[in-house]
């Protein structure tokens, strides 16, 4: 918790030790990332591994990560996180909540950072990836049964498709626990503000409700929001936070109150579900500490009750309830209002430089283009290498109106297309460093439509931006199967709406399965920053582009193209590779003396043994 106006400074060291495995094939390199802090004047701490900084070894110098929390940085005052950017460490618990206080906060509300709920599902092991719990701030219990996946199963729940899972007993469920559920006390007639963070890992939405309490949503990814009263559930996906107040009772009964966690291993269907609970105590009420959620979460979704339910931020995938809201106690992101207005997000139709349109073909591709990340960071380039960049480049041009106003305007080019990986049924995707690079202009905004096509029920992706937030002018969704070619048709008749007045803004957004969103960055801030999906399999195995703005080296018309590097060095090659966009190692690091450790590799697959301690022989 630090406070609006104060420096953070975090010493980072890299401590861990041979017993760690990251999905990527790493042993024990690391990153930290401040989730949602825009890092205006130190790109260079953003924490992303081959984007930003090579990885940290165990033994190199120590890291200087940190942001000034004001516009300087762009980190106003909100709720916040910061993760591991490497491998799963995310999903192994490399997390925590970072919340950021107003000097002057709402007297009227009583806002202690202690009311922050961190969500995630939880596994087992590294191996083992259905999870069988729900973690609160770190704290749950795992049912008298569990679920079960076979393999094909699993790998679809990685996708985002959903697993078809079963119940099986739970050989681990003890006679008594040592654990208990996290537990949040409260006074009688009293507004409090909760902070909810969804540090969740893969496809797992998660859906908060209070028995027998209604809240109002009045945040959402750090800023404010006019607020959402009479709300019974939010979902969150992974990356989202919403902060919410809460109106307690006046009168209570002789027990605790449970916060339901509710969420599906498969969601499109609702299927294979697994809750968890904490508890929200007034004075005097008792809990029953023997108290397990039933593995089936019997009782836990109210949402089908239309008479009784209003929920913000669904999964948007029905239909139905998508042209039905808000009207039908659906509330989705198109139905919310940011409480401050962006007044250049479309000055005189001439703010925004461009359009991009970019499609999740394949379903875990972006224009068919899975991530390959550079030996040396996109950030660290100078100049840059761009031999083999895919995706485009926007140059900044100089005009004038009628009135002979001047003005910006972009022209952007396409970079040397890479072809798809033919003969190969599961590659028929590119491999190259996507980037999309803008110029720096501030007071202008570039525009992307993201379009979900839905293939084979895939996810309605939360995609995450680095850098700070956009700001979402439009969004739809379609009952029939849709792609960017239709898409961009449906924009030049001019049939995709945008609603600029008091937009909300993101940093992570699901997008609608057949449907799309059209965000607006701004262009002020200089770097290169990833833009990416964050379901953590998705991220791993290549679902993200760099979003560049400006130019290190060039030779610009313009000042201020150039970027801040802080004290990394330029140009020097990490000292492990990139992971590979195969959706496996495509490597394995190995020392002598290191802790046994397991890898998942695919059958078939090639893999390189690197050796990583050149001090032994």
């Amino acid at each position: 918790v630090i406070c609006e106006g104060d420096e953070l400074v975090v010493n980072f060291k890299n401590d861990v030790d041979g017993r760690m495995t990251n999905a990527d094939g790493s042993t024990n390199t690391t990153t930290l990332h401040f989730h949602g802090i825009r890092e205006k004047s130190r790109p260079w701490s953003d924490g992303v591994p081959f984007v930003t900084q090579c990885p940290i070894q165990p033994g190199d110098p120590t890291f200087h990560y940190g942001f000034n929390a004001s516009e300087i940085d762009g980190a106003p005052p909100g709720t916040y996180w910061y993760h591991s950017h490497v491998g799963s460490q995310r999903t192994n618990g490399a997390y925590g909540a970072l919340v950021i206080k107003e000097r002057v906060p709402d007297a009227s509300i009583v806002d202690d950072a202690a009311n922050t709920l961190v969500l995630q599902e939880w596994y087992e092991s590294s191996t083992n990836q259905i999870p069988v719990s729900i973690l609160i701030n770190g704290k749950g219990r795992v049912g008298e049964k569990k679920l079960f996946c076979e393999d094909d199963e699993t790998l679809n729940y990685l996708k985002g498709k959903g697993g078809n899972c079963q119940y099986i007993t739970n050989e681990d469920f003890p006679d008594s626990f040592s654990t208990n559920y996290a537990e949040f006390d409260v006074e009688k007639t009293t507004s409090y503000r909760f902070r909810i963070i969804g540090a969740i890992s893969q496809n797992f939405p998660l859906q908060l409700s209070i028995e027998d309490h209604k809240f109002t949503a009045i945040a959402m990814d750090s800023l404010d929001i006019e607020p959402v009263p009479d709300l019974t559930n939010v979902w969150l996906a992974a990356g989202e936070r919403y902060d919410i107040v809460v109106q307690t009772k006046t009168s209570v009964p002789e027990k605790a109150y449970k916060i339901k966690i509710l969420g599906y291993a498969d969601i499109n269907h609702k299927l294979s579900p697994l809750c968890s609970i904490a508890w929200l105590k007034y004075p005097n009420q008792k809990i029953d500490y023997t108290y397990v959620t039933p593995y089936d979460c019997s009782g836990f979704d109210n949402s089908s009750d239309l008479s009784f339910s209003r929920t913000l931020n669904p999964v948007p995938n029905n239909y139905a309830e998508w042209e039905g809201s808000p009207g039908n106690g659906k509330i989705f992101i198109k139905d919310i209002k940011s409480t401050k207005n962006q007044p250049t997000i479309n000055l005189d139709n001439l703010a925004n430089l461009n359009t991009h349109y970019i499609e999740f073909i394949g379903d875990i591709t972006f224009n068919n283009r899975r991530m390959k990340y550079p030996d040396v960071p996109f950030l660290l380039q100078n100049p840059e290498n761009k031999t083999d960049r895919c995706g485009s480049k926007c140059d900044l041009r100089v005009g004038k109106t009628a009135n002979h106003f001047p003005y910006l305007y972009t022209n952007c080019s396409d970079f040397p297309e890479c072809p798809a990986n033919a003969g190969s049924s599961e590659e028929e995707y590119c491999k190259c460093q996507h980037v999309i690079q803008q110029p720096w202009a501030p007071g202008y905004w570039a525009e992307t439509v993201l379009i979900n096509n839905n293939k084979d029920h895939t996810a309605a992706h939360p995609i995450h931006q680095h850098g700070g937030w956009y700001w979402v002018v439009g969004m739809g969704k379609y009952n029939k199967t849709i792609n960017r070619k239709f898409i961009m048709d449906e924009d030049k008749k001019n049939l995709l709406n945008r609603t600029f007045a008091y937009a909300p803004a993101k940093d992570t957004l699901q997008i609608p399965q057949n449907g799309y969103a059209i965000i607006r960055t701004p262009l002020d801030n200089a770097g290169a920053w990833i833009f990416h999906c964050h379901i953590n399999y998705h991220v791993e195995i290549g679902m993200a582009m760099v979003l560049q703005i400006g130019e290190q080296g060039g030779k610009h018309p313009l000042d201020g193209q150039d970027w801040c590097t802080g004290p990394l060095e330029q140009n020097t090659a990490c000292k492990t590779p990139p992971p590979s966009p195969k959706g496996g190692p495509g490597f394995i690091n190995w020392f002598f003396g290191m802790e046994p450790a397991h890898r998942c590799v695919k059958p078939g697959t090639k893999v390189t043994w690197l050796w990583v301690n050149k001090d032994h022989n």
